[in-house]
């Protein structure tokens, strides 16, 4: 099923570009894998194409939605802030997952530029520390909300409450 015709999607040059010709050739990700997001990625791009909508470093999607070109997990990984008056709230997507809050300097075989990767999410958790902005992201446990604190030399993860 396609999604709605009249919907667009905001994608960072940089990620479509990659997805146009992936590389993986810095990722060790499982035996087939490589083969099947090049097939969902052409799939994709050539189904959507004309509702895709690339920004070269950031775009105001809507008021107080903003996506930011990140890199490092893929060529054009990006995060999406949302703003509501004084609540703020950070989408991370790929940035962090589960262990990189104790330890943010490793990366998982699908990263594709590991020492990148890691610099976001460094730079991201202690953003994140410092300003108590809530973060969301793909890879955490549900509901996969919390806020950023400082241990040391690592980070950790404390659960929000998912104030719906």
């Amino acid at each position: 099923d396609r999604l709605r015709p009249d919907l667009r999607i905001h994608v960072a040059a940089a990620e479509l570009k990659f997805w146009e010709s992936p590389d993986f050739s810095r990722a060790s990700m499982p035996t087939g894998f490589p083969d099947a997001l090049r097939r969902a990625a052409k799939r994709f791009v050539n189904e959507y194409r004309s509702q895709l909508r690339p920004f070269e470093t950031e775009h105001e999607v809507a008021p107080g939605v903003v996506v930011t070109l990140t890199g490092g997990h893929t060529p054009g990984h990006s995060v999406v802030r949302l703003a509501s008056g004084g609540d703020r709230l950070t989408f991370a997507g790929d940035a962090v997952f589960q262990v990189g809050f104790d330890q943010p300097d490793w990366h998982n075989g699908f990263e594709h530029d590991p020492e990148e990767a890691a610099r976001v999410r460094i730079n991201l958790l202690r953003e994140l520390a410092a300003t108590r902005e809530p973060l969301v992201a793909t890879h955490l446990p549900f509901p996969s909300i919390c806020h950023v604190a400082v241990d040391g030399d690592v980070f950790r993860c404390v659960p929000a409450v998912w104030d719906y």
